[in-house]
């Protein structure tokens, strides 16, 4: 604070409070003139004394009026003040009368009170300051009152007296302090912001390099934040976000900091590390906790997510803010890929790896537009006869420099950034307008993400697209695996009883690799259940193995169901599935995935499968 003279900007009512002020002083001046004893001039005497009581009566009125505080004081001796200064500091005004100006004044800014009075004595105290002073007075309650001051010397009652107008700022620093806040946290869970968190990390690390101490900066992202806020709104996101902050800012120490970056990206600062397991045990205690279940709304199911998290440390990884939280960033996004709900440290090798990860997606983007994708058909076959039932549509990649890319590689990238739908779209609406032109007995399998469910109206458009090509629904066959249940169940059971009352089958890949398949098949009707084909090589030397086929097997025929077996590739697994009545097989022995070309080729020799493949043998 600047000290106790200043200019305020006076508004009008004390502009004009001041100015009768003055008046009432220049009056008072009239009444001491000296050697007026002739009867005349007591008689003017006690005229202007009477009108002094009254414009001092109205002095007193308009002080009272204005809004700003208002203290006369000589000496630092309190001669006068107005209701209004008396409300601000909490005091009765009567016994502010006659009290040391240190009295109203805060402990913190007596030093330059006093100071500022001597100067007042000895006449060097500027009358006119340009700017207005800030100060802070002392409230009955012995808080601070932030205001700012213009005082000015004038008569009084015999003598000079200082005047001092006040206006409480306290809405004004309130409101400058929430804009700052604003401008450096996150307005939904109160956090610091992405321009704080860079701000502190700054700090940090040029304190650092100072100490030779290590910094760690930990990247956090959510998993499954996405199918949260699609299948419960913004309102359940932004409910989820704030019970994140405020776990995440439970868990860290004081000297940490924690900040939202983005959407469902988190980011902490641990300072004073001395060994890698210091990142690591916080990184553990972090997944520990984001994994409890959140309890967003009464009456509703507990949320379960996780988180992956990626650690860089300085220096090692990086000396300056940037290169930290891109190395956090690329060891968060090595943490997903590793299965979620885990951590991993930032390496070399990972920043290659990202790098061309992201080439892929910018390449995966374009593939669709300039038709780099193709649809190959693997036969699916009767397991006794081997002949030809139909075709599972399996989706493929040729890239115009990489050659054929392994669809294990790019469906969970199209799967993250957002392009799952419109391929998945492609390759249903592609194999139903390729099996519209084969016999009417031999139906295709098209295999649905778990992500193409979180649209809803799913069903709708894959009714849409079997009305568009002219394919009967009952030769569509949608092949999920347990991943699509999860989750959601009551809303994917609800899409695929429309499906099925279309007429489209639904089968269910990858049995018995999962954790809750019998209470699917007891909640919902499928048409197919697909063996593992795990089970299926494991059958000619574990017994292990071919006990599960034979009770899938077994379990299929008790439920009405038909049970394919998959990855069929030797005589001698055959010939077992055979023995146990399996319905249908398919496999390399039978056929390879091949092009739509050499479909129509297998179509017209309508010859049996291991026939066929014996023969090019």
């Amino acid at each position: 604070m600047s000290g106790f003279d200043g200019n305020i900007g006076l508004t009008p009512q004390l502009a004009v409070t001041l100015a009768c002020l003055a008046a009432l002083m220049g009056m008072m001046a009239l009444c001491l003139v000296q050697g007026l004893n002739t009867r005349a001039a007591r008689r003017l005497a006690q005229q202007e004394a009477e009108r002094l009581r009254t414009s001092e009566a109205r002095f007193r009125q308009l002080a009272d009026a204005t809004f700003e505080g208002i203290v006369i004081h000589r000496d630092g001796i309190i001669i006068d003040v107005n209701t209004a200064l008396a409300a601000m500091l909490g005091w009765p005004q009567e016994l502010l009368i006659g009290r040391n100006l240190l009295d109203l004044t805060h402990s913190s800014m007596h030093e330059k009170l006093l100071a500022h009075l001597a100067a007042l004595r000895e006449g060097h105290a500027q009358e006119f300051p340009e700017h207005a002073s800030e100060t802070f007075l002392r409230h009955a309650d012995g808080s601070a009152i932030p205001v700012e001051i213009h005082a000015r010397t004038m008569p009084f009652e015999g003598g000079n007296a200082r005047v001092i107008a006040i206006r409480d700022v306290r809405e004004r620093k309130a409101a400058e302090e929430r804009i700052r806040h604003l401008a450096h946290h996150d307005t939904l869970t109160g956090l610091p912001n992405r321009n704080l968190f860079r701000d502190r990390l700054i700090q940090v690390l040029a304190r650092a390099k100072r100490t030779g101490n290590t910094v760690a900066v930990l990247s956090l992202d959510l998993d499954r934040f996405r199918h949260v806020n699609e299948m419960g709104g913004a309102e359940a996101g932004d409910a989820l976000l704030k019970e994140v902050a405020a776990r995440l800012a439970d868990t860290i120490r004081a000297d940490d900091t924690v900040a939202r970056l983005s959407a469902d990206e988190f980011a902490i600062i641990q300072v004073g590390v001395s060994h890698p397991d210091g990142p690591a045990v916080l990184a553990a205690r972090l997944n520990k906790v984001l994994a409890q279940p959140f309890h967003l709304k009464p009456g509703t199911d507990p949320l379960v997510i996780g988180a992956s998290i990626g650690i860089s440390l300085f220096p090692s990884d990086g000396v300056d803010a940037g290169a930290l939280l891109r190395a956090a960033d690329t060891a968060r996004v090595r943490a997903k890929d590793g299965g979620r709900g885990t951590y991993r440290f930032f390496e070399a090798e990972m920043d290659r790896r990202l790098a061309e990860r992201r080439a892929l997606e910018n390449d995966l983007r374009h593939a669709l537009a300039t038709e780099q994708f193709e649809l190959h058909y693997q036969p699916l076959a009767d397991c006794s006869s081997t002949r030809l039932l139909g075709f599972e549509a399996l989706l493929r990649w040729r890239h115009p420099k990489l050659g054929m890319v392994s669809p294990a590689e790019f469906i969970p990238l199209a799967e993250e950034c957002g392009l799952i739908n419109p391929l998945g779209n492609w390759v249903l609406r592609s194999a139903c307008q390729e099996a519209a032109g084969w016999p009417r007995n031999l139906s295709v399998a098209v295999n649905l993400s778990p992500v193409q469910f979180r649209q809803p109206d799913l069903a709708q458009e894959i009714l849409a697209i079997l009305r568009e090509t002219g394919l009967a629904p009952e030769r569509l066959e949608l092949e999920i695996t347990e991943g699509v249940l999860i989750g959601e169940p009551e809303r994917t059971l609800a899409t695929l009883s429309l499906l099925k009352e279309a007429g489209v089958r639904i089968s269910l890949d990858d049995f018995g690799t999962g954790y809750s398949s019998l209470s699917y098949l007891q909640r919902f009707p499928f048409d197919k259940l697909k063996i593992d084909h795990g089970f299926i090589h494991g059958m000619e030397s574990h017994a292990g193995s071919m006990a599960i086929v034979r009770a899938v097997i077994a379990l299929g025929r008790s439920l009405h169901l038909t049970v394919t077996a998959e990855g069929v590739e030797t005589e001698k697994q055959l010939a077992l599935l055979q023995s146990l009545a399996c319905d249908q097989a398919q496999g390399y022995l039978l056929s390879r995935p091949v092009p739509r070309d050499a479909v129509r080729q297998l179509i017209a020799e309508d010859t049996p499968l291991t026939r066929r493949s014996q023969a090019a043998a």
